[in-house]
Order: C-alpha cells, then structure tokens, then sequence
C-alpha cells in the first residue's frame, strides 16, 4: 500500500468515526486534505527526484536535501490542492 493510499484511508476512517450521519462532502474534504502533501513518488512521477533519491514513501525526506524544482512543485501542488478546496 502507498503512502498517499494509507493517508486517505487514514482520513476516511478519522471523518467516519467524528461524524455519525454519512455525508460525501465532508469525505472529500478529508481525502483532499489527506492529499496535501506530496509523496516521494508523486515526486519521482513528476520527474523531480530520481528512483534512486529515496526507497520508499516513508523513507522519503522532503525537507531534506530540496532542490529548487522539488520546493516548486511541492508548492504548486499545495496551490492546486487549496484551490479544490476552496471550490467546495
């Protein structure tokens, strides 16, 4: 399982346990914040880090050793994720 999938799960969970009634917005909301934060494949899919720059999503540092373009996408990304949320 991937990082970003245990954190959407993670968030589902959270959102259905505060809340009794089921309400889908209140799940997207949670799925979306839960997808904030880049994962280290999201990066490497993005071509920011190479394969090599990390083993897996939970050994990934990324406020380690950050390049320009890693911190420009990563902000990018957070842009385009508050923007969906705004919308709803």
């Amino acid at each position: 399982m991937t990082d970003m999938i245990e954190r959407v799960a993670v968030a589902i969970n959270q959102a259905m346990l505060l809340h009794d009634d089921y309400d889908p917005d209140l799940l997207a909301i949670a799925v979306i914040k839960a997808m904030r934060e880049p994962t280290g494949a999201m990066y490497m899919a993005g071509g920011i880090v190479s394969p090599s720059a990390h083993l897996a999503d939970k050994d990934y540092k990324p406020y380690g050793t950050r390049t320009i373009g890693d911190m420009a996408a990563k902000a990018a990304w957070e842009k385009m994720i508050d923007a969906a949320l705004e919308e709803m």
